[in-house]
């Protein structure tokens, strides 16, 4: 017995005529001209559910197998079948729509980002041992001066009286369970201060902008507080997975911006959590020298005059850091201390808020207009 139907290839798109029959436990399909197509097992042929065009029956060894029979003649075709083989039928196919498939994604690589890499890198940092936090401080640290340093201009301030300054000023921190470091001013218009494993910077502009010698102090506490709590070797492993994940979505074209911006959001609630905490160290290393927590405050108030910072509920979602009306209001509520003595001199603050200039006997002499030679 031989019966006629059409032999659809599926991801071709070809429909091709050819001839059904049955030899033992194999269905044989064959072209018009008699060349064999191809052989299923009876066993494995079932019908496909769903709602066809013409209207004919669709057989195939699964529902979204490369190829289907299409066949008029239903009854024949079952008549050919070994019995009982041709009547079952394939499950009909739930396709899920596009948008699921994207939403899916999108809470996936969220998921990635804001909670299992966090949660990596909480658990990672630790294991990194202190030779290679060094030495990953170091080429970052030498990275990010090169960034932010002006041009021309000083990336090691040491201005001999702004250094003594500095060094006094850093010698009220108390030194107990702190890992060694370097501090470093740097010349650059940028108010900041960064801290990355055996590394905190500062930059002189920060130092000009901070009202009182107990403010700068209070900055170089909270990076401290970043090295004490580690921080800054988490910060580096958030960065480089959330970086790394990007760049395998989107690729490396274009992908750096958009890298830095998802790394931003990522982490934002995070390292506003460890911005609080080294805000909370800073504020008891100032308590512990005899110096209110509200210098720093003051600091804050300051850098939102000059950067005309903005506060809403974008930007507290998105900041790296606490609004400053938050952290200037956790510092006031501190208890201030009485009689606090100045943590430097007016004559030493001024050396330290110019630690990037020369002395004046190193900078170089004007050059004197020649006197006109005599007739």
């Amino acid at each position: 017995m031989k019966i006629d139907a059409i032999y659809e290839d599926k991801p071709r798109g070809v429909r091709v005529p050819v001839r059904l029959s049955s030899q033992g436990d194999q269905l044989v399909i064959t072209r018009a001209d008699g060349r064999e197509l191809d052989r299923w097992p009876w066993r494995a042929v079932a019908q496909v559910e769903g709602d066809f065009p013409d209207g004919a029956a669709r057989y195939g060894l699964a529902a979204d197998a490369h190829a289907a029979l299409v066949v008029q003649d239903v009854a024949l075709f079952h008549a050919m079948a070994p019995q009982g083989t041709a009547r079952k039928r394939h499950g009909k196919i739930f396709e899920l729509p596009l948008l699921v498939w994207i939403g899916g994604a999108t809470v996936s690589v969220l998921l990635l980002l804001f909670v299992i890499m966090p949660m990596l890198a909480t658990i990672l940092a630790p294991m990194v041992p202190d030779r290679w936090q060094r030495r990953i401080g170091d080429q970052v640290s030498s990275l990010l001066v090169t960034i932010l340093t002006d041009e021309g201009g000083d990336a090691n301030c040491q201005a001999p009286a702004g250094q003594a300054a500095l060094d006094r000023l850093v010698g009220r921190l108390p030194r107990a369970e702190v890992p060694p470091f370097r501090l470093r001013v740097i010349q650059s218009k940028i108010p900041n201060a960064f801290a990355l494993p055996g590394h905190v910077v500062v930059t002189d502009s920060i130092l000009r902008l901070s009202p009182t010698p107990e403010a700068a102090l209070g900055v170089i506490a909270h990076e401290v507080g970043h090295i004490v709590h580690g921080h800054s070797m988490e910060r580096v492993i958030r960065y480089s997975l959330a970086s790394t994940l990007v760049s395998m979505l989107v690729g490396d074209v274009g992908g750096g911006v958009l890298a830095v911006g998802v790394t931003q959001m990522s982490e934002s609630g995070f390292s506003q959590d460890e911005e609080r905490e080294a805000d909370a160290y800073a504020a008891d290393r100032l308590l512990d020298g005899g110096y209110s927590p509200a210098a720093l405050g003051g600091l804050f108030d300051a850098l939102k005059q000059e950067l005309k910072l903005k506060e809403g509920r974008l930007e507290k979602w998105l900041g790296s850091h606490p609004q400053i009306s938050e952290r200037v209001a956790t510092l006031a509520a501190y208890p201030a201390p009485a009689n606090p003595t100045p943590a430097l001199t007016e004559t030493e603050w001024k050396a330290l808020q110019a630690i990037c200039k020369p002395p004046a006997s190193d900078a170089p002499s004007p050059e004197k207009t020649p006197e006109p030679a005599g007739e």
